[in-house]
Parts: structure tokens; C-alpha cells; sequence
């Protein structure tokens, strides 16, 4: 990757910066910390923080308390910005690029502000509204429309460049109205998980995994009942790793059910044993822009089940409509998942395949990629926009 000029300076809006729990921040930090080593200078806006951070300058802002729904943000972990427009202005004097990767407060005055510097704008569509809409327990059609024209106007038709993770994301930017130039740059796969031996379970059980925010939108629940139904439920380890607000009530039901389950989050290190450890990894996520979490079970070498659903992008990683299911549907999950379960061969077979199928994902390529991006939009004359 070539090395950007001394000049070339990111301002970043992250505003949970320092909680690693969804994948917004786990692919931005990704992002700049590969970037930050060939060369490029990150400056991040984030929640009130320590200064300095992976080597970048950190600009901190307060965070924003929301009555009637901040339960549901600590529960989620991700915090909000509160902007202060004179802050702003120094947070982005003499950067070349402005990045948001969060729409909302913070990224909607950093736009505003970048544009009165003459700063160009890239947005990344990381934030479905769907998913904010299930995480307020609300399933409406209209609302989800009325939240994607909200997000164009004030985000990405302001925006020089869109960065969308999936064709499946950029799809559904354009068919709410996106005009602006987009480019679909996937969030990638760190190099060490396609290295990453597979080391079967040496204690006669199944180990099941899953990984991703205990959500709503992600349905662990399912899969909790999926197992329960198996034939092979008195020899399977279920892991379901992350956390969110629904830990509480999937360790009850799993507990209910009499099942050997593992629920909460892992570290890093763990993470990474565990797919090397996985017989079988479900998703059976409903909301996806593109699936970072299959994308490292294929990555690795495992045989992935994923959930077809209207407003996931999971599912078309998955060539083989054998290792799909419609979301939802818990009996044809657990029937496939005695399935994969009876047929070792098959399971090699299947991860070997999605080991080669997740290989454009690697993330030295999408790095590059948006190396390559920054240095076009830098490059390119500005048009003033509100």
C-alpha cells in the first residue's frame, strides 16, 4: 500500500469510539489502525476521552443523555456525541477529509462545519434503520422509509462520497434516492483468521457458534430454540459471544431449555479460539449490511449456516442454498443443523469452500481500496453543499 503524504490528515467521527461492541467500531478501528501505519494521520471525534489513542489525536465531545431511551443506549453500549460547533471548527481546521462513520448529532455538525472549511465529506452507510427501529421495538414500513429519507438528507446527500459495505447496502441507498457517488468497500477480514488452523474439540461434544450483539434484530433467540429441538441437543456447546440487552433473557431461556450455553462476550484472543474451535457457526441475523461476523466464520474455515432475510445482506455470502434458511423458521434451522451436525466431510468441504469465497474480503485489500478513495476524493474539486 503506498504510503499517504505527510499532509494527508482524517478527521474520523466515531462517537463510541472506546466501546468496541458493534461492528461501526470495530471497523473503523480496523481502518485507521491499518492506515495509520503507511503513513496516513488520523485526527478522531469522539465521546470525551483520553487525548491520544492507536496513535491518533483524539477530539473529545460530552455525551448526550436521551430521556426515554438511554437505558436502551448503555444497554447497547454505544453512545452518543453531543456537537459543540466551536470545537468542531478546531477538531477540523487543517484536515484534508472528513469520515463519518455514525450518522447521527455529532456526524450531522461535522458536515455542516467541514463544509464551511471547504473540507470534502465521505459518509459510510454503517447504520441500517432498521436496526435502530427494532432496537425501539418498532416494526413499521412507513417509519423505516421516513428514517432512510431522514438519513440521505442529512447525511449522505450531503456527502461527496458514500461507502457502502455490500452491493446489498449500496442497493438500498439507491433505491431511497441516493444520487451522490458511492463505492462498495467491504469492512474486511483481518489476515489472521484465514491463517487460523481448525482445531476440532477434543471432548466429544458439537461446539455451536454464533457471534454478534445480543439484539433483537439478531434472533440468538432462534437459535437457542433451534438447538433444543436437535436430536443432537444433549451433545451440543452452544457459545453465543457478544453482549447486549438481551444477555439476561437468552441465558434464561437457554437455561429453561437445559442447554449447554455459553452467552456474553469474549476478548480478541478467545474469539479467535473459538472459530478455530466451532464445528458449526449460525447466524441468524435479520438486519445485516453485510456480515462481518460470517465473513470471519468463512474466513477461517468454517461451515456457516446464515439466515435469509428481507433486510440482511448475510445470506448472499452463502453460495449453497443448502447452509441457508428463511429467518425465523426454527425447525428448518434445526433440521439443518442435524444435518451439517451428521457429516464432518461436509462441514470440511463446506468451510474450505467459504475459506475461498471470503478471500476478496481480506482486509489489506479494503484497506487499500479506501487509501485509494481518500486520495480521489482530496483530489477531487469540491462542490459547496448544505
Amino acid at each position: 500500500m503506498a504510503a499517504a503524504s505527510a499532509a494527508s490528515r482524517v478527521a474520523v467521527v466515531i462517537d463510541p469510539w472506546d466501546h468496541p461492541f458493534n461492528g461501526t467500531v470495530v471497523s473503523a478501528r480496523r481502518f485507521v489502525a491499518a492506515l495509520t501505519a503507511e503513513g496516513w494521520d488520523f485526527r478522531l471525534l469522539t465521546i470525551d476521552s483520553e487525548p491520544e489513542a492507536e496513535g491518533c489525536q483524539r477530539i473529545g465531545f460530552p455525551e448526550l443523555r436521551l430521556p426515554g431511551v438511554q437505558h436502551l443506549i448503555d444497554r447497547m453500549r454505544a453512545p452518543l456525541a453531543r456537537p459543540q460547533r466551536r470545537r468542531l471548527r478546531e477538531a477540523l481546521r487543517g484536515c484534508d477529509l472528513l469520515h463519518v462513520q455514525f450518522p447521527f448529532l455529532l456526524g450531522h455538525a461535522a458536515i455542516g462545519v467541514a463544509r464551511s472549511l471547504g473540507v470534502p465529506v465521505v459518509c459510510s452507510f454503517h447504520v441500517q434503520p432498521e436496526n435502530v427501529l427494532r432496537n425501539l421495538g418498532i416494526d413499521n414500513a412507513a417509519l423505516c422509509r421516513a428514517l432512510y429519507a431522514l438519513f440521505l438528507h442529512r447525511f449522505y446527500q450531503r456527502a461527496d462520497h458514500v461507502v457502502a459495505p455490500s452491493s446489498f447496502a449500496a442497493e438500498h441507498l439507491q433505491a431511497a434516492g441516493l444520487t451522490r457517488p458511492w463505492s462498495v468497500i467491504s469492512n474486511g477480514v483481518p489476515e489472521a483468521l484465514f491463517g487460523l488452523p481448525r482445531c476440532p474439540g477434543t471432548d466429544g461434544r458439537f461446539h455451536i457458534l454464533s457471534v454478534g450483539r445480543l439484539a433483537t434484530e439478531k434472533d440468538q433467540a432462534s437459535l437457542i430454540e433451534a438447538v433444543a429441538r436437535s436430536r443432537h441437543k444433549a451433545d451440543i456447546t452452544l457459545h453465543l459471544v457478544g453482549i447486549g440487552p438481551l444477555q439476561e433473557r437468552l441465558v434464561t431461556r437457554a437455561r429453561a431449555l437445559n442447554l449447554d450455553a455459553h452467552i456474553g462476550p469474549a476478548d480478541d484472543a478467545t474469539l479467535l479460539d473459538h472459530y478455530a474451535r466451532a464445528d458449526l457457526v449460525v447466524h441468524c441475523g435479520r438486519v445485516e449490511l453485510e456480515g462481518m461476523a460470517v465473513l470471519e466464520a468463512m474466513a477461517s474455515g468454517n461451515a456457516v449456516l446464515v439466515a435469509e432475510a428481507e433486510s440482511s445482506a448475510a445470506s448472499r455470502l452463502i453460495g449453497d442454498a443448502a447452509w441457508r434458511f428463511p429467518a425465523g423458521d426454527v425447525d428448518l434451522l434445526s433440521s439443518r443443523i442435524d444435518e451439517a451436525l451428521a457429516s464432518s466431510a461436509e462441514r470440511a468441504q463446506a468451510g474450505a469452500v467459504n475459506r475461498v469465497a471470503a478471500a476478496p474480503h481480506s482486509h489489506p485489500r479494503c484497506a487499500q481500496a479506501l487509501a485509494d478513495l481518500y486520495r480521489a476524493v482530496m483530489g477531487a474539486p469540491q462542490a459547496c453543499r448544505t
